[in-house]
This record gives C-alpha cells, sequence and structure tokens, in this order.
C-alpha cells in the first residue's frame, strides 16, 4: 500500500505496513526509489486524486495497482485494528534524546549536496535513494530519528523502516530546516 498524503496525517493514522509518498512532493521519483514495480500495490489517496496517483505511478511502469481508497477516512473509521500511528519528535525533544544516556541514531536522507549545507552532528548520512538496498545496517536495539530537509523524505523512510520491522523509528517534525532555525539553549 502506498498512501500518498502529507506526512502529518500520514503520522496520525494509517493502514498497518503502508509506505508513505506523499502526492504533494516528487510522487512519481520518490515511488520508484521505494517501491518494488513487481508488488500489486493500493493506492491510498488524499483528496480524491487516487485516479490521479494511479496515472503517475502508470508513467514510471507501476502497472500493478489493484485500486485506490476514494475515501481512506472511512476505511480507517471501519476497521480500527488495521491502524498504526508513525511517531514523530520536534527539534526539542531530540536535542533532549541526542543529551541522554542512550541517544537515538540520526539518520539524514537528503543528498550529498543538500548534506554539505550543513548536518546534525553525529548524524549517519543514508540518502533515500539508497536506504531500500541497506536499511539492514540499521540498528534495531536503539531508536532511530530520520530527517531530510523539511520533512517529506524522511516520512517515507520512516515508513519503510517500519515495514521492514523496525520498531522505534521516528520522523524529525520539520526536519534539518526545523533543527537549523531552533535556537540551541
Amino acid at each position: 500500500m502506498v498512501d500518498g498524503r502529507d506526512p502529518a496525517a500520514f503520522a496520525a493514522g494509517h493502514l498497518a505496513q503502508s509506505l508513505n509518498v506523499p502526492a504533494d512532493g516528487r510522487f512519481a521519483e520518490q515511488s520508484g526509489t521505494v517501491l518494488a514495480p513487481e508488488r500489486e500495490l493500493l493506492v491510498i489517496a488524499p483528496e480524491e486524486r487516487g485516479a490521479e496517483l494511479v496515472t503517475r505511478l502508470a508513467r514510471i511502469g507501476f502497472d500493478k495497482v489493484a485500486g485506490h481508497l476514494a475515501d481512506p477516512e472511512e476505511v480507517f473509521l471501519a476497521h480500527p485494528e488495521l491502524m498504526r500511528q508513525g511517531a514523530r519528535l520536534t527539534v526539542h525533544t531530540l536535542r533532549e534524546e541526542l543529551a541522554g544516556q542512550q541517544p537515538p541514531l540520526v539518520v539524514d536522507v537528503r543528498g550529498a549536496g543538500e548534506r554539505e549545507v550543513g548536518a546534525i552532528p553525529g548524524s549517519l548520512h543514508l540518502p533515500l535513494a539508497e536506504l531500500p538496498a541497506r536499511h539492514g545496517e540499521l540498528p534495531t536495539d536503539r531508536p532511530v530519528v530520520l530527517h531530510c530537509p523539511g520533512g517529506c523524505r524522511s516520512s517515507i523512510a520512516a515508513s519503510m523502516l517500519r515495514h521492514q520491522g523496525h520498531q522505534r523509528v521516528y520522523d524529525l517534525i520539520g526536519g534539518y530546516g526545523a533543527w537549523d532555525a531552533a535556537p540551541t539553549a
């Protein structure tokens, strides 16, 4: 299942095992990065955009789309046992966690050029495009916090890691932009 809603809506509630690839971003490109074209897909679309997202997937060779949920909220309400929430952290909470006894691993899913602008100290650089092949390198015995410039790619990455069985995965609200803009004291 690919859920095209924005990261905040996805984190608030989504179907278990779905991957969040926001429609209002580089949907086709990012879907091609994290989804397998041979797998059958169900599209969960925001605001009656299901047909649009199915078309965008078809343009990149994802022809095995079973359909889309026209009213995902109706399904969510009818089947709360299938619902999950995504964990997100604010910059303030991340700073507190990093200063603690068992800090999380911070994973930067931005591209190399973006990271040259600045990075969260001690963060691991693992671009989103490499995550599908390298997710097994990430620890499962400590929390993992993902970030990108503003929160779109990190939501994709967090949903992918949860789909792969990682339990303590968090998305940094506002991404590196929020980190960089926040006061340090």
